[in-house]
């Protein structure tokens, strides 16, 4: 677009007036139609990003769950939680101009955390092991989320259900009040990621792994190989493959922020759907068994 198109000379307070009406899937294509639009838009989106922050926040109204979980087991593991922790830059105030080149690679991170109700431990998917001491009831459990895998001789990989939806909190745990969905898709965790994962240096940045292909959510864990509870034999040939154990505990949870910004709209448009004395017409029930 030439600069000396009439909307261009329009007060930056119009146009921002204008395109702020927009969602924001309508709004992200204008950062790349001139510097004009895209310092307008750019200043949208990231005041959009800063009520977003606020309403995921400890005291806001809304939480971004997380449903992670092996196929077989997907009744008895519980949703998480995840607590808001920050979104990449992208916006610089002082120059009104953007530092990527796309928003697309703009990120929010979140930590998965466990519900109260459900910090206690829960069986993942059938499994023989060996018969460990049980802790004293005295004795407090680790309460950071994890998922166990086990892989048999024959198996080369085990693969986990990953789906994120944004609500509102609703009076009692487990009631909400409106509901989107943000994505669903598959981990892969092959054999040979866990081995290597469970033995490099923790000091190292962990690796992504993202749930779908155009990489809208990913997912970093801490790997831990654990005892089978089989006994090992004394001579295993070259090539053979062994049963082996890991527990993936849940660092952090990676979303791209448009799309995030998109539920968000989607769960206002929902909460805007009231009857005719104001409350809402229906609620969401997710029940953790």
């Amino acid at each position: 677009m030439a600069s000396n198109t009439p909307i261009n000379w329009l007060p930056n307070e119009l146009l921002l007036t204008i395109l702020n009406n927009l969602p924001t899937h309508e709004l992200l294509p204008l950062t790349y139609l001139n510097h004009h639009f895209s310092s307008i838009a750019l200043r949208i989106f990231h005041h959009r990003l800063h009520n977003l922050a606020a309403s995921l926040s400890t005291s806001g109204r809304h939480k971004l769950i997380l449903e992670c979980y092996h196929p077989t087991a997907k009744i008895s593991t519980p949703y998480l939680y995840c607590d808001y922790l920050s979104t990449d830059r992208f916006y610089d105030e002082s120059s009104d101009s953007a530092l990527r080149n796309s928003l697309g690679d703009v990120y929010s991170h979140f930590k998965p955390v466990l519900q109260d109700e459900n910090r206690r431990p829960r069986a993942r998917y059938p499994r023989r092991l060996s018969q460990q001491p049980q802790p004293e009831q005295n004795e407090e459990e680790p309460i950071i989320p994890h998922q166990d895998i086990y892989l048999d001789e024959d198996e080369s990989f085990s693969q986990l259900c990953v789906i994120t939806n944004l609500v509102k909190l609703g009076p009692k745990p487990g009631l909400f009040l409106s509901h989107v969905n943000l994505s669903e898709g598959l981990v892969r965790l092959k054999r040979n990621f866990l081995s290597a994962a469970s033995s490099s240096n923790r000091t190292s940045q962990s690796e992504i792994l993202w749930a779908d292909t155009k990489q809208t959510i990913g997912l970093k864990f801490k790997v831990e190989e654990k005892d089978t509870g089989i006994e090992r034999p004394v001579l295993v040939a070259e090539g053979e493959e062994l049963p082996v154990a890991y527990r993936l505990q849940f660092e952090e949870l990676v979303v791209r922020a448009g799309e995030l910004l998109e539920a968000f709209e989607g769960a206002e448009r929902q909460e805007g759907e009231t009857d005719g004395e104001g409350r809402e017409g229906r609620a969401v029930v997710i029940a953790a068994f």
